[in-house]
């Protein structure tokens, strides 16, 4: 039996002035997961999602093979990325991204249901830039996005909504 892989070519986002495309993959097992994600990135952009959705480029991954696979043949400016995956984990990637690109990695927000603190730690340690929990709120989620989508800094206390 001959299992076929899917093969997935890089989205290649229209010429536009420099500086104001963005591209971002989002890794998450669940495909509902991915839309809300999506959805909320291009409202922190401020794109509606119409007319050949001027400001982002959106990959998408279920598992972290994949996501792998993307980031070296894409090079998103940021990554949305789940703990839990398939394959490479979201940890594993972040490692992956700090060894390979070193400063010139994306900027990666890790969304995930690993909500304790050792995870947190782990993964601002490895490299993330933001860390929010589920459920999060969408205000919470694009808020943090898109000072990672306009190269803002966040402070180190704010990966959790101020009333946890």
């Amino acid at each position: 039996m001959v299992s076929a892989k899917p093969v997935v070519p890089p989205v290649v986002p229209p010429k536009v002035q420099a500086g104001s495309w963005k591209t971002v993959l989002v890794v998450d097992p669940d495909k509902e997961q991915r839309a809300r994600v999506i959805r909320l990135l291009r409202e922190a952009a401020g794109d509606d999602g119409k007319n050949a959705s001027r400001r982002l480029a959106v990959q998408e991954a279920d598992n972290g093979n994949l996501a792998w696979t993307l980031i070296e043949t894409a090079k998103p400016d940021m990554v949305v990325c789940e703990i839990l995956l398939e394959g490479l984990s979201g940890m594993q990637l972040l490692r992956r991204l700090r060894e390979r690109y070193q400063k010139q990695a994306p900027r990666v927000l890790i969304a995930t249901h690993m909500g304790n603190e050792v995870d947190r730690y782990w993964a601002l340690r490895n490299g993330a830039a933001a860390f929010v929990v589920k459920p999060f709120e969408d205000e919470f989620f694009r808020e943090r996005s898109a000072k990672l989508l306009t190269g803002d800094e966040l402070d180190f206390d704010s990966h959790w909504p101020s009333e946890i």
